[in-house]
């Protein structure tokens, strides 16, 4: 042990000689350096030799903790209190990606009921929702209710009814096709009438006669989809069909191509009001719009070019003028039924849903009056008598 206190009391001593001798040396470096540069940089050499402190060249041995230092006293005796300990700022947590904010919920005032659910709508149209099987379904029981088509065996299977509606069906339109032969026969005995000098047609026969020219120009297209593709036929009687002769129509489609009419009627008379008062203001400028708004009204087909458009219009009105005169030679509409008098004025444009048989009267009463009046041209006159229509005007 005395060896080693005595080895380390060589190795401070060696120590301190060397730092002796460095702090002699730069002492006169320093002095030597402000002598010469004494206006530039004003510097004391002990500063710079206290700043100056080398590192130790040994580890000094210590077996004592190091004092614990005390708190300094005021002048006049009393303890400074000490500063209250500051505690670490806390950094907010930054988001991201935020998600979004939920509106807060409403909470409801304290005896308030909470409010009713709203009612379904109820307007809507069943046959809209209604797919190709449920119509089909649908036409054949009323069909059979009608005694049109014969119902099947209660007994019969899914295969047996099957091929027992499609064997009714058949036969149905057989008939058809045959009546469309026997009008024809009734149609040459009243033209024959007519030739040899009897009493004219009235405005029913004339009707007829319209219906089986109808008729007979879907005839042959009809006979190529019965023989070729009879598999689309379904789809003709619900989507197309305008395409069937009048004679091979059930009754649900033909009250089902009604419908779709009227809708078309009353979609066009309300969304092209602005434009009939166009047709109002100015009768003789026949725009793109003002033909598509009128054919609409009239219920005629408008997706076709602007000529055939107008030619189509020309076409129907002049045959209006002329049930306009035959309606004026039988009375006025007195002898016409309901059903004849909704037709008529659904031709003329003019919307009769809902309208008594007085009402409907009254206003073929309205159109036959303004419809002889002035000097224009006949069917110019009732071009504007439609545009009235569309713009409720009556």
């Amino acid at each position: 042990m005395l060896s080693t206190l005595g080895r380390n009391g060589f190795v401070e001593s060696l120590a301190a000689t060397r730092h002796h001798r460095s702090a002699i040396l730069l002492q006169c470096r320093l002095r030597h350096t402000i002598s010469r540069n004494a206006d530039i940089l004003p510097c004391h050499a002990s500063a710079v030799f206290a700043a100056y402190r080398p590192a130790p060249r040994a580890r000094l041995l210590s077996t004592s903790p190091p004092p614990t230092p005390t708190p300094a006293k005021a002048s006049t005796g009393q303890t400074e209190p000490s500063p209250p300990p500051v505690s670490p700022s806390r950094k907010h947590k930054v988001e991201l990606r935020p998600g979004p904010v939920k509106p807060p919920k409403p909470t409801p005032a304290p005896g308030v009921p909470p409010p009713a659910p709203a009612p379904a709508s109820t307007s809507a149209s069943p046959a809209k929702s209604e797919g190709l099987v449920d119509a089909t379904k649908k036409d054949l029981e009323d069909a059979s209710q009608h005694g049109i088509l014969a119902p099947p065996p209660p007994d019969a299977s899914w295969a047996g009814r099957l091929w027992h509606q499609a064997k009714e069906l058949f036969k149905f339109y057989f008939r058809g096709i045959k009546l469309i032969a026997i009008h024809r026969r009734r149609v040459r005995e009243l033209e024959a009438r007519v030739r040899a000098g009897g009493p004219p047609l009235t405005r029913r026969e004339l009707r007829f006669i319209a219906t089986n020219q109808q008729d007979l120009n879907k005839l042959v297209p009809f006979l190529l989809i019965i023989i070729i593709i009879e598999e689309i036929l379904p789809l003709v009687v619900l989507y197309a069909p305008f395409l069937l002769p009048s004679t091979c129509l059930l009754p649900s489609q033909k009250a089902r191509i009604d419908e779709k009419r009227r809708e078309k009627q009353q979609l066009y008379a309300k969304e092209y009001k602005s434009t009939f008062l166009e047709i109002l203001a100015a009768p003789g400028a026949m725009k793109s719009s003002s033909l598509a708004a009128l054919n609409g009204l009239l219920s005629l087909p408008t997706m076709s070019p602007d000529a055939l458009r107008l030619r189509r219009l020309r076409k129907h009105l002049a045959a209006i003028a002329e049930d306009d005169t035959i309606i004026e030679r039988e009375g006025r509409g007195d002898q016409l039924s309901a059903e004849e008098l909704r037709d008529a004025l659904e031709a003329r444009g003019i919307i009769a849903e809902g309208m008594s048989a007085k009402t409907m009267h009254s206003r073929l009463q309205w159109w036959l009056t303004n419809a002889e009046q002035g000097d224009a041209d006949p069917i110019e006159r009732r071009i504007v008598l439609v545009a009235r229509v569309g713009a409720g005007k009556l």
